[in-house]
């Protein structure tokens, strides 16, 4: 059975990390609700993303499965493909409308957090329906 002490290690750190930012947006009495509400969603979502992962990985190790099968890297493969596509179209409009945005760092992390969020609705695609054999 394999040791998850790192894994658990690198999620207590994320966790403690998390807590002190909304502690210190509590306290500071944040500018807008908007971005603390965004930031907590994204939190939430990414510990049960990690925790999902790793109960997965212990399934597969507990079952002999192999890691990464042949149906996962081309999935990967397609999904890098068709985010990397979409992330331009996202980029572009981002550019196009650049005097909207009063900073910049607002544009950037709208741009890096839209292509994450365009490589996982296509990794999600892709493993529901399926690649196509061409």
């Amino acid at each position: 059975m394999k040791n998850y002490s790192r894994e658990i290690i690198f999620g207590g750190v994320l966790l403690i990390f998390f807590v002190t930012m909304t502690v210190y947006y509590l306290s500071v009495g944040p500018l807008s609700l908007l971005p603390t509400v965004i930031a907590l969603l994204i939190f939430i979502v990414g510990v049960i993303t990690f925790i999902r992962q790793i109960i997965n990985r212990k399934r597969v190790l507990e079952t002999g499965e192999p890691a990464e099968d042949e149906f996962t890297k081309l999935v990967s493969v397609y999904a890098g493909n068709q985010a990397f596509l979409y992330s331009m179209y996202l980029w572009l409009i981002i550019f196009i409308f650049n005097s909207s945005f009063t900073k910049n760092e607002t544009m950037l992390g709208i741009g890096i957090l839209g292509s994450a969020s365009i490589y996982g609705i296509s990794l999600w695609y892709f493993k529901s329906v399926g690649v196509k054999n061409e």
